[in-house]
């Protein structure tokens, strides 16, 4: 049950915070966190304990917190060159593991060696019978977009094109495209791995322009027999509020957050003057994911598998900019 889920937060001063909440919401005990150094661990220990009462204690040292607090689950939040070793200590550990998108990242090494790692924490969890997810949640919104398509379009039966549009505000330091598309594409790259799981980029229709802080690529993506039209735009912005658009068949919806009347923050999906709101797609993706542990029936919403697969996609594109690049192109 969660009420007897122990769950500890690998870096809980920024975006882990709000995942310790919604553990907190749905009855888990968030027992620890790991941080970075004495100071960082007392300032987040205070941020907690406002934000929902946490009791627990903030470590420095993760073997030590899966040692002493043996937590079920550890939810990975750290920077992204930390995910890998923070995901194996933790599954060797025995705990079931959410990480933050992508799933492994370093950016000195070869694409073919983080492929690799991202396989061996799957096979690591899979050997061990343990839960592995990946935080990419944008694909918790699919069943809301799929009640505004039907409303306007009737029943989704072929997926002809897909479009996306994110972007994020990265502060001071305007983020470069490549750092855009390490940061953001798994979201999209996601969507389109929950619509079509089996399917592959057409390597001859990749074309992708990598400038400023945009990364831009349009792609046919094989599947089945179809092959549908993709474009993907990230971009980094320094003011007002950031856009984050996608939709099938040129059916685009808005996506954003607002506090319902209860003050409780929710996903609104919103085209022309219609709109629908659900939960927040973090609070969504955690939710079934913790299910996943207490009823083996229920898959995460975004498996390691998954996670892994929008790794070999990013990096195709990646790779592609980077080759552009070297022979005198937009990349």
């Amino acid at each position: 049950m969660a009420g007897n889920m122990k769950v500890a937060i690998a870096g809980a001063s920024g975006i882990g915070r709000h995942h310790a909440k919604w553990y907190n919401m749905l009855g888990c005990e968030v027992v620890g966190f790991w941080g970075r150094s004495e100071e960082s661990c007392r300032a987040t220990e205070k941020v907690l304990g406002d934000l929902f009462g946490f009791r627990g204690k903030g470590y420095q040292d993760l073997e030590q917190l899966l040692e002493r607090e043996k937590p079920d689950l550890v939810d990975v939040c750290t920077p992204n060159e930390l995910h890998y070793e923070c995901a194996l200590r933790s599954l060797e550990a025995g705990c079931h593991v959410l990480c933050e998108k992508p799933v492994v990242w370093q950016d000195d090494q070869q694409p073919e060696i983080l492929l690799e790692k991202g396989r061996s924490l799957v096979e690591s969890a899979q050997s061990r019978d343990l839960r592995f997810g990946v935080c990419t949640q944008y694909a918790a919104s699919l069943p809301h977009y799929l009640k505004l398509y039907e409303s306007a379009c009737g029943k989704l039966k072929k997926i002809a094109s897909f479009y996306a549009e994110m972007e994020s505000m990265g502060g001071e330091r305007r983020r470069s495209a490549s750092e855009m598309w390490i940061d953001m594409a798994p979201h999209p790259l996601s969507l389109i791995l929950k619509w079509m799981p089996t399917g592959a980029i057409v390597r001859e229709s990749l074309q992708v322009a990598f400038k400023g802080g945009e990364a831009r690529c349009t792609f046919g993506f094989a599947h089945g027999r179809e092959v549908c039209r993709c474009e993907v735009i990230v971009r980094d912005v320094s003011a007002g509020d950031s856009v984050r658009r996608f939709g099938v068949n040129d059916f685009i919806v808005d996506i954003a957050g607002r506090p319902g009347v209860d003050g409780i923050f929710r996903t609104v999906l919103a085209h022309g003057d219609r709109e629908v709101w659900g939960d927040d797609l973090m609070y969504l993706l955690i939710a079934q994911f913790v299910e996943s542990i207490k009823d083996r029936r229920t898959t995460p919403l975004a498996t390691g598998e998954m996670g892994l697969r929008n790794l070999q996609l990013q990096q195709q594109v990646l790779q592609f900019a980077f080759s552009q690049n070297r022979n005198g192109g937009d990349g």
